[in-house]
């Protein structure tokens, strides 16, 4: 697909209609909780993949008062195909929030987060368990387990994220295991 394809496919998907921010608050205050819980600092730099409105940013510094640098990925800003897309340096952290579920092949992200991360990753996802990921959005292509994440080497916490008790998986995976939250 041409970078300009993508682009309008993406900037077609953002702009369609959405529940408000206060109602999707939960999953970027549960990111932002393992963040934290994993050592977050103003002096880190977190990658937000697939960022769509950076509403993680939002959250981040609105909520917890937080001035790290943000840096957002996502194909609506510059084409950028997930499926296939490696960050070409380190960071302190990444975020991937309701993005996994959206891949073809969402344990390849995963892998390239995990290898370029310097401290963690953390990752939001509906919970199979209690939606059928596929139904909830066209663009669903792979519903993540929470099994599937814990093999992953993330720990893993259920969350209520649209609306139905513990329909969220919220992830948070740490570059040096010795040292996982609690």
């Amino acid at each position: 697909m041409i970078v300009n394809d993508r682009i309008q496919r993406c900037e077609e998907y953002i702009r369609s209609p959405r529940r408000p921010y206060a109602e999707r608050k939960a999953r970027y205050q549960a990111a932002a909780d393992r963040l934290y819980l994993g050592g977050l600092s103003n002096l880190d730099i977190l990658v937000d993949v697939g960022a769509g409105l950076t509403e993680l940013d939002v959250c981040l510094r609105v909520e917890h008062g937080w001035r790290g640098r943000y840096v957002p990925v996502d194909g609506w800003l510059d084409g950028v195909d997930l499926n296939t897309w490696e960050p070409d340096r380190a960071f302190d952290w990444f975020a991937a929030l309701e993005i996994l579920e959206h891949l073809k092949d969402p344990g390849r992200l995963v892998e390239v987060l995990q290898k370029r991360a310097t401290r963690g990753l953390v990752v939001t996802t509906p919970n199979p368990e209690i939606w059928d990921v596929l139904a909830m959005d066209a663009t669903h292509l792979t519903p993540i387990s929470r099994d599937m994440l814990e093999e992953w080497g993330f720990q893993t916490t259920l969350h209520t994220f649209y609306g139905k008790y513990q329909d969220g998986i919220t992830g948070l995976w740490l570059q040096n295991a010795d040292k996982q939250a609690p």
